[in-house]
């Protein structure tokens, strides 16, 4: 089959989406144009029949597959990965936050970045319909559209990973009414390594079938009580799980300049919206302050982080949990404190049964 023949005008608008994608802040950018992934579906349609599919993605798998199907008039998908805000390590008796629940949500970020890009290209002459948007919540498949437009491949960790950069980024989409070059796709590179494999804490990744309703990224978010098992390996997870990218070598570098942040830190730094993020954040949170969350606080420090859409319950079971397998003395004294006051949360009622009697 040959290749299109782009004219100088398609060409034009590429490099200028790139440019002006990158002036953003944008790591990465690809573009593929718009067709159904028959592959794909016949995949998530088998992870489907198999009960492998989580809550949060939709049943309608050609709306996960086919940019067409969610809007008819697109003819190419722009991919974009915005880099994660460096943060820095919890310490010690700290509880645990992914890097992508750190900061401002990076819902919202890369929204507004996107909706400046569209303003952008519509400034600059777009003479048809103005182009859509996705940041993860939409139907799309992101990371197989990114792997199809070249900005990475899927690791053995599940995760897009950006040659030269890594994988700690979030993805959006650009969705265009007009054919533009397609980027050529990346094949893997992870070679022989299996180090995410071997530091999964649940040993769900390397296997035919992916389980992503057992991966403490999942459970972490999830209102289901969890089994003694999980709740013995969730250790100081309060939301989220990276212990799979931290041991890839491709975010090595991204490791390295988190280690050199030495600037000290307080609970604001890691959820203010109004945090600098040229000076890092902080992944570290106080368990016991969790705990005695007001609404008042929820709202200010984490209402505005991808941490905060399950709510306040969801955060306080993970560090009562985090606290229980800590057996932090101090627990007690908040439980009864708690149950002469108002009483307990209902979330933590099932995780009674950790505590040790006296």
């Amino acid at each position: 089959m040959s290749s299109p023949v782009w004219n100088k005008e398609q060409l034009q608008w590429k490099e200028n989406i790139c440019r002006w994608s990158r002036e953003l802040g944008f790591a990465a950018i690809g573009f593929i144009k718009a067709q159904r992934n028959f592959e794909l579906e016949a995949y998530l349609k088998k992870r489907q029949d198999n009960n492998l599919n989580t809550p949060y993605e939709t049943n309608d798998n050609r709306l996960r597959c086919d940019p067409q199907a969610v809007w008819n008039e697109c003819q190419t998908v722009v991919v974009l990965a915005h880099p994660l805000p460096l943060s820095s390590s919890p310490g010690e008796n700290e509880g645990i936050l992914a890097r992508s629940a750190v900061g401002e949500d990076y819902h919202i970020t890369v929204s507004n970045k996107l909706k400046l890009l569209c303003q952008e290209i519509i400034k600059n002459g777009w003479k048809s319909l103005p182009p859509k948007t996705q940041v993860d919540i939409g139907p799309l498949n992101e990371r197989a559209l990114a792997n199809q437009a070249g900005l990475g491949w899927l690791g053995r960790n599940q995760q897009l990973i950006i040659p030269g950069y890594g994988s700690f980024v979030s993805l959006g989409l650009l969705l265009l009414d007009q054919r533009l070059p397609s980027d050529d796709r990346i094949s893997g590179q992870c070679g022989s390594c299996k180090k995410c494999i071997e530091a999964c804490p649940v040993r769900i990744l390397g296997r035919a079938d992916f389980e992503p309703k057992r991966c403490f990224a999942y459970l972490t978010q999830s209102k289901e009580v969890l089994s003694s098992k999980q709740v013995n390996k969730l250790g100081g997870r309060i939301f989220g799980c990276d212990t799979c990218q931290e041991v890839c070598p491709y975010n090595e570098t991204r490791k390295m300049k988190e280690n050199e942040i030495t600037i000290p830190f307080t609970e604001e730094l890691s959820f203010s919206k109004d945090q600098d993020l040229s000076k890092g954040l902080h992944r570290g949170v106080d368990l016991l302050k969790i705990l005695n969350l007001t609404k008042r606080e929820f709202n200010i420090f984490y209402r505005s982080t991808a941490a905060g859409w399950r709510g306040k319950s969801i955060l306080q079971r993970n560090a009562f949990l985090a606290l229980v397998k800590a057996d932090d003395g101090s627990l007690k004294e908040w439980l009864f404190e708690r149950e002469k006051q108002n009483g307990l949360p209902p979330i933590l009622l099932p995780y009674l049964i950790y505590i040790p009697k006296a």
